[in-house]
């Protein structure tokens, strides 16, 4: 099964880093992170949003999440980008035999692209998928 765990999680559990794909920008899989300049546009509007709601609060990082469009944005570079689905496709291979994990900073309570590579996953490869945090499409605005 295709799963997702926050790094923090990740240690608590103990789940293995042979049984991780890390997602985040700048750890080998760039391919399956965010590009900069959706990176940069939620950064700022994040930013921005933490004098209202509190540094590091779920609030802003949500909101600036759909305040970006980062879905739409996101879901569009993964599928124009042939080394990122190939890359995809060959995790869902994986994931038939043994649970892998897509992992990156973003705990549960905040909305994070490797939610959106699960359901990625599972509507183009066929992947059964697990989802345990915030769904970024149904985030309310």
């Amino acid at each position: 099964m295709l799963r997702e765990i926050g790094l923090s999680e990740m240690l608590k559990k103990g789940i293995a880093k042979e049984d991780c794909v890390f997602v985040a920008r700048k750890r080998g899989n760039d391919e399956l992170a965010p590009p900069d300049d959706l990176f940069s546009d939620f950064d700022k509007g994040k930013k921005r949003l933490e004098k209202e709601f509190g540094k590091g609060s779920p609030e802003a990082h949500n909101k600036a999440f759909l305040d970006c469009d980062y879905e739409r944005r996101f879901r569009g570079y993964v599928l124009r980008n042939p080394s990122a689905l190939k890359k995809l496709e060959e995790i869902c291979k994986l994931s038939r035999a043994k649970d892998v994990y897509l992992a990156c900073y973003e705990g549960e309570a905040k909305a994070c692209h490797r939610r959106i590579l699960l359901r990625i996953s599972e509507e183009r490869f066929g992947a059964e998928v697990h989802i345990e945090g915030v769904e970024p499409k149904l985030l309310p605005r």
